[in-house]
């Protein structure tokens, strides 16, 4: 499995800017890890959740906010990975039911992680869960969708 590394740091709408350098390599890292994997469905979903496992590890982002910071980091490398594959769709017939699916998926996924927020009254675990469902859906989906685009291949 891949050794990924987690920077520390302040509150998540201070660090935007500084994060989306960490997860635009995170993107391609976890690119290869789903390409190690190959054509073993289990190491491919293995790499959802390895980069938030190793990040929260660390003391630092033993937090909620650490802990949610690590989910959020994983879960942009994964929607930067969704909308790679999904701009690299079939045409056709199989694109616009793919485009119709995905509409629905984002409506589910949002639904889904917005209900930890409910059921949790909106408290501090609420964060951790709904991010984790955030990364976790996301993760899956791109793997699923990468899927797709190389049958179409």
């Amino acid at each position: 499995m891949l050794a990924f590394v987690c920077l520390s740091g302040p509150a998540l709408s201070q660090q935007r800017d500084e994060d989306e350098g960490e997860w635009v390599g995170l993107a391609e890292m976890l690119e290869s890890c789903i390409g190690n994997a190959r054509n073993d469905a289990g190491k491919r979903l293995a790499c959802v959740g390895s980069f938030a496992r190793t990040c929260i590890q660390r003391a630092e982002n033993q937090t909620t906010m650490g802990t949610e910071r690590c989910y959020m980091l994983e879960h942009r490398a994964w929607d930067a990975l969704l909308n790679r594959y999904f701009r690299e769709r079939p045409q056709g017939e199989k694109g616009t039911a793919l485009v119709a699916v995905q509409r629905a998926w984002i409506s589910y996924r949002d639904l889904k992680c917005g209900y930890f927020r409910i059921h949790h009254d909106g408290g501090s675990i609420a964060r951790i869960l709904a991010g984790n469902c955030m990364m976790d859906e996301t993760g899956r989906r791109a793997i699923e969708v990468r899927a797709f685009r190389n049958q179409a291949r």
